[in-house]
C-alpha cells in the first residue's frame, strides 16, 4: 500500500513540476544504458497531437546508433516528422545530433555535441549548433539514477521569412532523473536551461516528462510529455509550447 502511494506521489509532483518541442533535444530520453561494449540503436515510430498556435498531427520516425568502448560513447540521433494542421496545411521538421562522450572519472563524463535542425511549424528555416562540457553521475544506481551537466553552446539560426540571422553563445543546462519503478516501466525527467550568454534574459527553459513501458524485450511504447518556453521566440512564435507525444520504440540489438 505505501509503495503505491509513494508512487502516486511521485507522478503527481513530476506532472505538477512540468513546466519542450523539438527545439530542445532531451538527450537522456535517447541514451541506451547498457554495461557492453559495441553497437546498439533503436527505431522510433510516432503519432502525435500537438498544440501551439494551431493544432497539428504528426507522424515521424527517428533513428538511434550508438558504439560504445570502455571510455567513449559515440552517438547518432535521427529525427523528421511529417505536420498536418486542421486546415490540411502541410509542414515539416527534423533533426541530426551527433555526441561523443568521454568518461574522464567514474563521475565526470566530458560532452562535445553538435546538431542540425529545421522546424517550418515554429519559424525556423535552419538552426545549427554545436558545444562542450562536463556531465556529473550525482546517483548511478540501478532503479535511481540523477544527472546534470553545462555546456558552452555556439548556435547560428536562420529563422522563416525576412528575419535576421542571429549568432549566439549559450549556456545548455539540464538536470535528469531517471526512476526504474519496475522491470517495465521506466520514468525519465529531464530539465533544460539554455540562456545566452550576454543576456540571460534571453533564454529557452523546458522540461520533458517520459514514461516508458516495456512491451516485450525489443519493442516499447512512450508517452511524452513536454513543454517549452522560449523567452524571445522567433517573431510571430508563441512564447510556451506545449506538446503530447507517442512513440513506439524498436529495440534492434544491445
Amino acid at each position: 500500500m505505501m509503495k503505491n502511494i509513494f508512487l502516486v506521489l511521485i507522478l503527481v509532483l513530476v506532472f505538477a513540476a512540468l513546466a519542450a518541442d523539438a527545439q530542445v533535444l532531451n538527450i537522456e530520453r535517447e541514451r541506451i544504458k547498457t554495461d557492453t561494449v559495441g553497437w546498439s540503436g533503436t527505431g522510433k515510430l510516432s503519432l502525435n497531437l500537438v498544440s501551439n498556435t494551431k493544432q497539428f498531427t504528426e507522424a515521424g520516425f527517428g533513428l538511434h546508433v550508438q558504439y560504445k568502448t570502455l571510455r567513449s560513447l559515440y552517438l547518432a540521433l535521427s529525427d523528421y516528422e511529417l505536420i498536418k494542421s486542421n486546415e490540411d496545411d502541410f509542414s515539416n521538421k527534423g533533426m541530426q545530433h551527433l555526441r561523443y562522450n568521454y568518461k574522464l572519472t567514474r563521475s565526470i563524463t566530458l560532452e562535445a555535441f553538435a546538431q542540425a535542425q529545421f522546424n517550418k511549424v515554429l519559424g525556423l528555416d535552419f538552426r545549427g549548433l554545436a558545444g562542450t562540457g562536463p556531465r556529473v553521475k550525482i546517483i548511478g544506481a540501478d532503479r535511481v539514477r540523477i544527472y546534470a551537466a553545462t555546456a558552452y553552446m555556439y548556435e547560428y539560426e536562420e529563422p522563416a521569412g525576412n528575419f535576421e540571422t542571429e549568432r549566439n553563445h549559450r549556456l545548455s543546462s539540464y538536470l535528469s532523473l531517471t526512476l526504474r519503478l519496475n522491470d517495465n516501466l521506466t520514468l525519465i525527467n529531464t530539465s533544460y536551461y539554455q540562456p545566452r550568454i550576454d543576456d540571460f534574459r534571453d533564454y529557452r527553459l523546458s522540461h520533458n516528462l517520459d514514461l516508458l513501458f516495456k512491451i516485450s524485450k525489443n519493442l516499447s511504447y512512450s508517452l511524452a510529455l513536454e513543454h517549452l518556453t522560449d523567452n524571445r521566440p522567433v517573431t510571430g512564435m508563441p512564447r510556451k509550447v506545449y506538446s503530447i507525444k507517442n512513440r513506439i520504440v524498436f529495440d534492434f540489438g544491445k
